[in-house]
């Protein structure tokens, strides 16, 4: 099965606005060993979307179609999608109780244009969308596979990630399994290079996905092989795994947080507030603190980067320390991060996670 993109809008074909979402979607695709086909843009003309699906109908058993899905008289995609299958769309109560409820929890009010977004074509499965009123589809027809998904990235790729991926997932590569580690502190081209000579000898398929500050490696291959894969790739990967390959660090240390029910203070001076928007939520918000506070029974402080925020060129390392204050002592380490790009701020904030997570929670098995 062949997959093709469908990426929507004028602002992408006028250049004002980058098409992230075709280029995260085709590389999430690709490290799953799934076949790809074309990638299109078109404008959001009803007629240019027809178009284009003629045209990727031809070679593709699945496209891809992102945008279009909104309220206002140019999304058009809904519409495209029934006139191509010849497929009369009509209303989901599932999709109208979605963003009715969306509306009413922004104090927004409904309109004609939001009730357009609740229509779908008959038998089509609707496709969750947690962050706006947009829901997508799956359609299928003559033997050809149609996902629907928003335009916004922060809507378009959760959706992708848990209601398209898996179901791709799991019709293509039957006999095979796939192994994932996430990885931290390494470059993608460097540990790619790395495993995939290290697994020339065995017949399986390699993929890799940057999600800064970490890379995910993904080794598919038959179940007999899955020993020898691991005894392979393991040694390799080990000192650059910090998390779980379905929590980073900073996912740890948010959740632990609201489990450990302990005031507590981090003052960051590393990553310009990255780690507060990273650990801190509702759950967590009464325990946690990013100020000083007197009911605070343990206090960390994270300092360093003093190459970056000093504005000194990239030199391939800088520095961390973190200081940890509480009842019965206090901690001090430091540690060398690599400083290869700006982004040695969010390496600051995952690696800072981990070492908070691991020392909190010692200190917590230790009072217990």
């Amino acid at each position: 099965m062949t997959i093709a993109l469908l990426a929507t809008g004028d602002e992408i074909i006028l250049g004002d606005t980058l098409n992230s979402n075709s280029y995260q979607l085709a590389h999430a695709l690709n490290s799953e060993g799934l076949a790809m086909g074309r990638h299109l843009c078109c404008s959001d003309l009803e007629s240019d979307i027809v178009g284009c699906l003629d045209f990727l109908a031809r070679d593709h058993n699945i496209i891809l179609i992102t945008g279009g899905l909104g309220p206002t008289s140019d999304d058009r995609t809904r519409f495209a999608l029934s006139q191509f299958t010849d497929s009369p769309l009509s209303i989901f109560p599932a999709a109208m109780e979605h963003i009715e409820n969306r509306l009413r929890h922004s104090s927004l009010s409904f309109t004609a244009g939001n009730q357009q977004q609740a229509n779908f074509p008959a038998g089509a499965e609707l496709l969750p969308n947690p962050n706006g009123t947009a829901m997508g589809c799956f359609y299928a027809h003559n033997n050809i596979w149609y996902f629907l998904l928003p335009g916004p990235p922060r809507e378009c790729l959760p959706m992708f990630n848990d209601y398209v991926l898996p179901r791709l997932q799991n019709t293509q590569h039957d006999d095979t399994q796939v192994l994932k580690w996430r990885l931290f502190g390494v470059a993608e081209s460097q540990i790619a290079q790395q495993l995939d000579d290290a697994l020339a000898q065995l017949d399986c398929e390699t993929g890799y996905r940057l999600e800064t500050p970490y890379v995910e490696c993904k080794v598919r291959c038959r179940p007999e092989l899955l020993a020898a894969v691991r005894a392979v790739v393991e040694p390799v990967v080990a000192p650059h795994i910090i998390a779980g390959i379905d929590q980073k660090a900073s996912e740890k240390l948010r959740a632990a947080v609201s489990a450990w029910k302990t005031p507590m203070t981090i003052l960051d001076d590393v990553s310009g507030g990255l780690l507060q928007t990273l650990i801190q939520d509702p759950a967590n918000y009464e325990w946690l603190s990013f100020h000083e506070r007197e009911d605070s029974r343990i206090q960390c402080k994270i300092s360093g980067l003093q190459e970056y925020w000093s504005g000194q060129p990239r030199i391939g390392s800088t520095t961390l320390s973190i200081h940890i204050k509480h009842p019965t002592g206090e901690i001090h380490e430091t540690h060398e991060l690599p400083f290869r790009s700006p982004m040695v701020v969010h390496y600051a904030a995952e690696w800072s996670s981990f070492r908070l997570f691991q020392l909190i929670n010692e200190l917590h098995q230790r009072v217990a």
